[in-house]
């Protein structure tokens, strides 16, 4: 009889750090995304890239964030945070500076330059 019950407290015993393992695995996972911040990609234009014209079109996507500013003044950004705005390129080069920031304050920043033709 002990030898059945010291089984079963065994078992007990395995099945509650299972359960405990597992939990906070499901935690990390879930808050992984929250402990990195946001994050900026630049679709276009890349840093050093030469623009055709004093007016070019600067986009790309923020992925965790509540707010993102360009130069210092805040853009708008959709559902799937996607940006997309027009800025002016004056010589001999533009630097734009992006900054993202999420609901816990976490900022990322991304700096580019850009070169207008003459």
């Amino acid at each position: 009889m002990s030898e059945l019950y010291d089984f079963r407290k065994r078992l007990e015993l395995f099945f509650i750090l299972g359960l405990v393992v597992i939990v906070i695995g499901y935690g990390a996972f879930r808050a992984y995304p929250l402990l990195i911040g946001p994050t900026i990609t630049v679709t276009t234009p890349t840093d050093g890239d030469y623009v055709a014209t004093s007016t070019f079109e600067i986009s790309g996507t923020v992925t965790r964030a509540t707010k993102i500013t360009l130069q210092g003044r805040p853009i708008t950004i959709d559902d799937q945070g996607h940006f997309t705005e027009t800025l002016v390129a004056s010589p001999p080069y533009t630097i734009l500076v992006l900054v993202a920031t999420d609901k816990y304050g976490a900022t990322e920043k991304k700096t580019l330059r850009v070169v207008p033709h003459e």
